[in-house]
């Protein structure tokens, strides 16, 4: 199967698919493998039916000037590592996600993963469990598509929302 993709880094569009060029949709998976291996999170978007991936943008709950940063310690993240299992579970539900068109986001943790649909739908994969937010069973759209690809993972856990 061939889509069209791009791949976007800090908002310029960068890589080996810096434009638009017919390509397979296994090269959009070894994007995404390569994301994983670098431990770095990222978001796919569709323009059209174009996959497009980019580094996930975090959310910012104030502004702060440079000026009033002077002199904080500032935390820098490393290399989020996640384990081998972890790593497998997110690439074959990327597959399904990317053919069905399903836009979605993954940030990494240590030791831990989260594949993001939007504010309130989410699976969360530990080492020991694998929590699936905000859904009311598991018929639900985008959870039908991967359902398999989740009945692998111990300890499997469905947090409906309360009414």
């Amino acid at each position: 199967m061939y889509l069209l993709a791009r791949t976007c880094v800090n908002d310029k569009y960068s890589g080996p698919h810096s434009h638009f060029e017919v390509i397979a949709l296994q090269d959009v998976i070894v994007t995404i493998k390569q994301y994983l291996d670098d431990g770095k999170g990222f978001e796919l978007v569709f323009e059209g039916s174009s996959p497009v991936l980019s580094d996930v943008k975090g959310i910012s709950k104030l502004e702060i000037s440079k000026g009033e940063m002077r002199g904080l310690p500032i935390k820098k993240g490393g290399k989020k590592k996640i384990l081998e299992e972890q790593k497998s579970v997110i690439l074959s539900t990327s597959r399904i996600l990317v053919d069905n068109k399903v836009p979605f986001k993954v940030t990494l943790g240590s030791k831990e993963a989260t594949i993001r649909f939007d504010l309130d739908h989410y699976i969360h994969l530990y080492p020991d469990r694998c929590v699936v937010v905000g859904f009311n069973n598991f018929d639900e759209r985008p959870l039908s598509l991967i359902k398999e690809c989740l009945s692998n993972y111990p300890n499997l856990k469905l947090l409906t929302p309360k009414r």
